[in-house]
């Protein structure tokens, strides 16, 4: 009996953790598509309290922000014009697509990657196309809520909506001198028609891991 009971044990710790995995996962998953809303609405102070207190953010070739107020400024100053919510006729609409997230073993962070399929402009003056993947990093707080402590987003594509990617795929932008972040990008690439594919946070499970 004593082994019998030695195994259902292993077997429910087991069971255990595979069920908090998959509750960490959804609620990453919720917490990358609320992100998403609240940028699409620019309201920065609710996305930015998504973020731990040291996260990162990494915008195509805007370099590396660090910290609550330095993101909040990224997003508000440099890609929302400088106002809080959006002004009559603009968007800036932000689909998150093919997410696919990885808990580590401990629990206590995680992983991300998503496709951002972005429709910008201002209405009666023009709008855009952008397209990319994030690489997110989450960490589990003291408090035991799932936080974005690195946001890196990768710009695949910034094209004029009415020529769109099949005509036009303006260069990556680079660091602005006017609005110089705390590190230079983390990695050099250059926009479509150039292939590049940014590195995968996850190993290929169809392959053996031996």
């Amino acid at each position: 009996m004593t082994d019998r009971t030695e195994a259902l044990e292993a077997r429910i710790a087991t069971l255990e953790a595979r069920i908090a995995r998959l509750e960490d996962t959804d609620t990453i998953k919720r917490l990358q598509r609320i992100y998403g809303y609240y940028l699409d609405k620019a309201l920065w102070d609710e996305m930015v309290a998504l973020f731990t207190e040291d996260g990162e953010a990494e915008i195509g070739g805007f370099g590396v922000f660090r910290g609550k107020a330095r993101i909040r400024q990224l997003f508000r100053d440099k890609i929302g014009q400088g106002k809080d919510g959006l002004p009559h006729g603009r968007l800036l609409n932000h689909l998150q697509l093919q997410g696919v997230v990885t808990v580590a073993e401990d629990g206590q962070t995680a992983k991300g990657r998503w496709r951002a399929f972005v429709m910008f402009g201002q209405y009666g003056e023009g709008s855009h196309w952008a397209e990319g993947p994030y690489e997110m990093q989450y960490a589990k707080g003291a408090d035991g809520v799932w936080r974005i402590s690195r946001l890196h987003w990768f710009s695949t594509f910034y094209t004029n909506y009415k020529t769109g990617w099949a005509e036009e795929s303006r260069p990556r932008k680079p660091v602005d001198p006017a609005f110089p972040p705390d590190a230079p990008p983390t990695i050099e690439y250059e926009n479509y028609p150039t292939p590049f594919t940014p590195p995968f946070h996850y190993d290929n499970p169809g392959r053996s891991q031996d």
